[in-house]
C-alpha cells in the first residue's frame, strides 16, 4: 500500500474546504436547477471516503472523514451566483493565524455534471453524483505514486 504524501493530503483537505456550504429552496417536480441549489446556501462536509484505502500514518483507511479533526469538519463553503466561492473556517480553525475566509471561483460544465473549483491558481474538477435538496455528493481522483484514489465526498446544507 502506498502512503499518500502530505501535499496530496493538503490538496484533499483543501478540496474539502472548497465544498463546505450552500442551501436552497425545495424544487418542484421539474428537473432541479443545480446552480440554484448550489448557490442557495451553505455546505458542510459530512462524509469522505477513499477507494482504495489510503495509508493514514501507517493504517489503511477508507473512511477519511472519521480521521479528520473537528476544525476541518466545521468548515463551510458558500457558492455565489457570480461564480465566486467562499471557504470559511467555521467556529474552529486548525491554524489560528490562517484567514477566517478564503475565496476562489467555480464553474459547471455545460451539462452541470462536473463542478470545477479554482483557488490559488489550482483547479480541481469533481464529478457530481447527486445535487438536490440538501445533499451534494461528488467524486474526484487523486493520483499518488502511480495509484489512483477515488475520493467521494458528501456535503449537507447547514
Amino acid at each position: 500500500m502506498k502512503t499518500i504524501s502530505l501535499k496530496t493530503l493538503v490538496v484533499m483537505l483543501g478540496a474539502v474546504a472548497l465544498f463546505s456550504t450552500t442551501s436552497c429552496k425545495k424544487d418542484d417536480d421539474a428537473a432541479p436547477d443545480k446552480v440554484k441549489i448550489l448557490t442557495g446556501g451553505q455546505w458542510q462536509l459530512t462524509a469522505m471516503t477513499s477507494d482504495p484505502a489510503i495509508d493514514w500514518f501507517g493504517t489503511p483507511v477508507t473512511n477519511v472523514y472519521a480521521q479528520l479533526p473537528a476544525c476541518i469538519k466545521d468548515d463551510i463553503t458558500i457558492f455565489k451566483t457570480d461564480g465566486k466561492v467562499n471557504f470559511d473556517e467555521g467556529p474552529s480553525k486548525c491554524q489560528p493565524n490562517a484567514p477566517q475566509t478564503t475565496t476562489g471561483t467555480w464553474t459547471f460544465n455545460t451539462t452541470q455534471t462536473i463542478l470545477s473549483i479554482t483557488q490559488d491558481g489550482e483547479t480541481e474538477s469533481w464529478d457530481i453524483s447527486e445535487l438536490k435538496g440538501s445533499t451534494f455528493k461528488a467524486d474526484f481522483k487523486v493520483v499518488e505514486e502511480g495509484v489512483t484514489y477515488t475520493i467521494s465526498v458528501t456535503y449537507t446544507k447547514k
